[in-house]
C-alpha cells in the first residue's frame, strides 16, 4: 500500500511540476484552483489526498513554490505589492497576517493643565 502512496505521489509531482513550469513559461501565478484543474482532481479528492502523508507533502511543496512566486513578484516588480500581499494572505498561499494581528486598544489623552479661565494668571 505505502508503495501506491508513494507511486500516487511520484505522479502528483510530475503533474504538479508540468503545470507550473506551464504557468512560468505564460509569466502567470499558479494558482491552486489551475492546479487542481491541470491534475483533473476535484476539490474532494484534493481534500482527501491532502490527508495522506506522501501526498500532502507534495501538495505543501505546490504552496511552497505559491509562496516564494508571491514573495518574489512582491519585492522585484514594481506595482504589485498590494496585489501579491493580498493573495499570500489567502490560507492557500501562505496565511499571512498583517503585523500586529489584532485589534490594539488606542487612546488619546488631551491634558488641559493652564487651560481655561484663570488659567494663565
Amino acid at each position: 500500500m505505502a508503495k501506491t502512496a508513494n507511486q500516487r505521489a511520484a505522479k502528483l509531482r510530475e503533474g504538479i511540476d508540468r503545470y507550473f513550469d506551464a504557468r512560468r513559461a505564460e509569466g502567470r501565478f499558479p494558482t491552486e484552483a489551475g492546479m487542481l484543474l491541470a491534475l483533473d482532481l476535484s476539490e474532494e479528492e484534493y481534500g482527501k489526498l491532502c490527508k495522506s502523508g506522501p501526498c500532502r507533502k507534495e501538495f505543501e511543496r505546490a504552496r511552497l513554490a505559491r509562496m516564494d512566486w508571491l514573495e518574489n513578484q512582491m519585492v522585484t516588480e514594481s506595482g504589485r505589492a498590494a496585489g501579491c500581499m493580498n493573495a499570500l494572505k489567502q490560507e492557500k498561499n501562505g496565511g499571512y497576517a498583517d503585523k500586529g494581528g489584532g485589534q490594539r486598544e488606542q487612546k488619546l489623552v488631551i491634558c488641559l493643565t493652564g487651560v481655561g479661565k484663570g488659567a494663565a494668571g
